[in-house]
């Protein structure tokens, strides 16, 4: 529903079912409630600044750069943050255009924008792994359940470092989408609704295998009733939910004292680290559902890494 800032009902319904501005060519469910949450954000801002409910009528060019230079100065935004916000404002204004003939141009056209950030999507480091890994060593109580608790965040903290899948895949993944063996080899998970509803199977790592065929023993010892890979450690064994699948990683992280905190994403472009090492760009965009253009935004070649090749010769 729309809010009293601006009527944006017409505006989500057009977002649906017409192309994005930029490199989305058709909204996701959630690119499109970012797009309308952002929307809100900004027609709240213009009515406290001019007065006016935000519409044809009344928004000009010079709003929307006032906007912008609001979001750098005042709120200090990141840039690509305001870029998000840009690009859900820049999707209103061609709304306008189709749907108001009063409207004869884009109006975000001419407006100054700061320059994207440098992607900065680096994963852990060797010694960096081996200091999370020993945060699996002993449990963090001398409970039964703590124990088992330590099976079952190994097994997720090993699959997103190895096997590479997002948050959501992870928190999604039923027990029939895993095909493990007793034994290495062949090993795989099949996902079934990646970004953009795209179905892909991933290979499995025996890095990953190991923890994983401790958690299905200790799995089908708790006579878990559901479906889904990874459950809660008490009674009912809930499915786990993303939170707290990221509440998981983050304290595996404190008790392997790292310096910065880790997320399920970090893990995940530490997969990618260690698949492009490895088997290079085009396999490890298949295992991690990317395009090849998407994988060279991960770990960026620096100019001190430029200079450490040409030191060890060629």
């Amino acid at each position: 529903m729309g809010n009293m800032y601006t009527n944006t009902d017409q505006y989500i319904t057009w977002l649906s079912s017409n192309p994005l501005p930029g490199k989305h060519k058709r909204g996701s469910e959630t690119t499109i409630n970012n797009y309308k949450k952002d929307l809100q954000v900004f027609a709240r801002w213009f009515n406290e600044t001019t007065g006016l409910i935000l519409g044809p009528e009344s928004l000009t060019p010079d709003d929307i750069q006032d906007y912008i230079s609001h979001m750098q100065t005042v709120l200090e935004r990141k840039p690509n943050t305001i870029l998000r916000h840009f690009a859900s404002i820049r999707s209103y204004c061609l709304y306008l255009i189709q749907s108001d003939e009063r409207i004869m141009r884009d109006l975000t056209m001419g407006v100054r924008l700061p320059k994207k950030s440098l992607p900065q999507k680096v994963g852990l480091n060797r010694l960096e792994r081996n200091a999370l890994k020993r945060a699996f060593t002993t449990p963090w109580k001398n409970t039964e359940k703590a124990r088992q608790r330590l099976i079952r965040d190994e097994a997720i903290t090993y699959t997103l470092m190895y096997v590479g899948l997002r948050l959501n895949e992870l928190a999604s993944v039923s027990l029939d989408d895993l095909h493990i063996g007793q034994r290495a080899g062949n090993d795989y998970l099949y996902i079934q609704d990646g970004k953009n509803n795209r179905a892909r199977t991933a290979g499995v790592p025996p890095e990953a295998a190991r923890p994983l065929r401790v958690w299905l023993d200790l799995r089908d010892e708790l006579d878990v009733e559901n479906g889904s890979l990874f459950v809660q450690i008490k009674k009912g064994n809930a499915p786990l939910g993303e939170r707290s699948i990221g509440r998981i990683i983050e304290e595996a992280g404190n008790r392997a004292k790292m310096d910065k905190k880790i997320t399920p994403h970090i893990l995940r472009h530490t997969a990618v680290r260690i698949w492009r090492k490895r088997h290079g760009d085009r396999i490890t965009a298949a295992q991690m559902g990317h395009s090849i253009s998407t994988m060279l935004q991960y770990d960026a070649v620096t100019a001190e890494d430029v200079v450490k090749a040409a030191a060890s010769g060629l």
